[in-house]
C-alpha cells in the first residue's frame, strides 16, 4: 500500500474554499473588519515579541485592539498557503460555539491577504499541558477536556448545516482558554459541506501524521469518521500522556503500542503514570474500550461523535464522583455488591453504533466487545518504517512521494 504523500511536511490543500451556497447561514455571524494600520500598530509591526506561535500555514501574533479593551489572535499567513485562511474564515463565520476557538473579525494586508482576527486563548495548547508543562494534568482534567473536544466535533458533525470535517484534530490545535476550557482551532484543512458535494469529492486528502485516518487515501473516503479517528488516537494520548508518534517508544506508534494492552484486557496499562491519587480502573478500562473504537481500521464501525459524548459524560460524572470522599466511598461500596454479578461489569456495549441507550441500563453480555474484535479491526498497523524528527508533528496536504518502508522526510 502506498501513501501518497508531498516531501514537504505541510502544504495547504487545493480547491479547498468553500462555495457561496455551503457558507450560507440564517443567523449571519456579525464580524468586524479592521483597517490593517491598526492590526499592523496592535501587533507592534508584527514584532517577534508578540509572536504567539509558528506552523506551516503561517504566524499567530498577540493583538491589542480598541485602545487595550481587546485582546485577540491575529493569524498572518504565507502567501502561497493563503487559501488556508480563506477557507478557515469561511468556516468559522458561518459557526459560534463555546467549544470552538471563535471568529471575531479580519483585516486584508496590502497583497490581499486575509488576516483572521480569532479569540486570544492564554494558556496555550493541550500538546503544552500533556508534554511540556512539568505538572500532570489529574484524569479529572483529562476527561474534561476530552469531553469538551469531542462537544467541539459534535457541533461541527450535527449542529452545522452542512456539516464540517474538521481533517486535523490533535493535541496542538487543541487551545486552553482563560477558564481552563478545551475549545478546538485551526480551520485551515477543514471542509464544510456535504460528502456528495462535487466540491468535496474533489479535495484532496489532508492531516497530520499520527493522527491521520489509513482509510482516508482518495477525495472519496472522506467521512465524518475520519474526525473520529483523529478524536480516538487523541483520546488516547490524554490518557497516557504519550504522543501520536514518538521514536522514544517502540512501537513508536500510540495506535500500535495501546491496542493490544486493550485488547488484553490490559488498560491500566496505558494510564499515565504520573496522574496522582486513587484511580478508577472502571474508568481507565471505559476510556481505552472508547479509544479502540474510535480507531477501528473499519470507518463505518465507529461510533458516531453522539455516542462518544454521551460515552465521555458518563465517565466525566463517575471520575468527578470519586473526588468527592463521602460519595466516593458510597460508590466504591455499591462496586463491590455490582461485582457479586459479573454480568453488570461494564462490557463496552456502549459504543455499538446499534443505537443502545447509554446510561444504567446496559444489554448483558459475556465478556468485552473489544475481545471479540479482531487483530485486523481493533489493530492499525504501522505505517511508517522511520520517523527522524522528534518534534509535533505537523499538517499535511496533497499526497504524492512516501511509500510505505520509506523514511519520511
Amino acid at each position: 500500500m502506498r501513501f501518497l504523500c508531498n516531501t514537504h511536511s505541510s502544504i495547504s490543500t487545493c480547491n479547498n474554499t468553500t462555495s457561496s451556497s455551503s457558507t450560507s447561514s440564517p443567523n449571519p455571524i456579525k464580524l468586524t473588519r479592521f483597517s490593517y494600520s491598526s492590526l499592523h500598530s496592535a501587533t507592534n509591526a508584527f514584532s517577534p515579541r508578540v509572536l504567539l506561535g509558528k506552523g506551516s500555514h503561517g504566524a499567530v501574533y498577540l493583538a491589542v485592539l480598541n485602545n487595550g479593551s481587546l485582546i485577540a489572535a491575529v493569524k498572518k499567513p504565507t502567501s502561497s498557503v493563503s487559501e488556508t485562511s480563506k477557507n478557515e474564515f469561511n468556516i468559522l463565520s458561518t459557526i459560534r460555539s463555546r467549544r470552538i476557538v471563535n471568529l471575531i473579525g479580519y483585516a486584508v494586508d496590502p497583497d490581499n491577504n486575509l488576516l483572521p482576527i480569532v479569540q486570544y486563548m492564554p494558556n496555550g495548547s493541550l500538546y503544552d499541558y500533556l508534554h511540556v508543562n512539568n505538572k500532570p494534568l489529574s484524569l479529572l482534567t483529562r476527561v474534561r477536556f476530552a469531553l469538551q473536544i469531542a462537544k467541539a466535533v459534535r457541533t461541527l458533525h450535527n449542529k452545522s448545516n452542512p456539516p464540517v470535517i474538521h481533517r486535523d484534530i490533535k493535541s496542538s490545535n487543541v487551545l486552553i482558554d482563560e477558564r481552563e476550557n478545551a475549545r478546538l482551532s485551526d480551520f485551515g484543512l477543514a471542509i464544510k459541506g456535504h460528502v456528495a458535494d462535487v466540491r468535496v469529492m474533489s479535495t484532496p486528502p489532508a492531516g497530520t501524521l499520527g493522527y491521520l485516518d489509513p482509510c482516508y487515501l482518495a477525495p472519496g473516503d472522506l467521512s465524518t469518521k475520519i474526525d473520529v479517528f483523529s478524536f480516538g488516537i487523541l483520546l488516547l494520548e490524554i490518557i497516557s500522556g504519550r504522543k501520536a508518534i514518538d521514536v522514544e517508544y517502540s512501537p513508536p506508534s500510540i495506535v500500535d503500542w495501546a491496542l493490544p494492552l486493550i485488547k488484553s484486557g490490559g488498560c491500566a496499562g496505558i494510564l499515565d503514570r504520573r496522574i496522582r491519587g486513587r484511580v478508577d480502573q472502571t474508568v481507565v478500562r471505559e476510556l481505552g474500550l472508547l479509544a479502540a473504537r474510535c480507531v477501528r481500521s473499519t470507518a463505518e464501525k465507529r461510533p458516531p461523535v453522539t455516542v462518544i459524548v454521551d460515552c465521555l459524560k458518563k465517565v466525566y460524572r463517575r471520575v468527578k464522583v470519586e473526588g468527592f470522599p463521602v460519595l466516593g466511598s458510597l460508590r466504591r461500596r455499591v462496586r463491590r455488591v455490582e461485582r457479586l454479578e459479573p454480568s453488570d461489569v461494564f462490557d463496552g456495549s456502549d459504543w455499538e453504533e446499534s443505537g443502545m441507550k447509554v446510561g444504567p441500563t446496559r444489554i448483558r453480555k459475556k465478556g468485552s466487545n473489544v475481545d471479540n474484535l479482531t487483530d485486523d479491526e481493533i489493530t492499525t498497523r504501522g505505517r511508517h518504517s522511520t520517523v527522524r524528527s522528534r518534534s509535533r508533528s505537523k499538517s499535511i496536504g496533497a499526497f504524492r512521494e512516501i511509500a510505505k518502508g520509506e523514511q519520511l522526510k
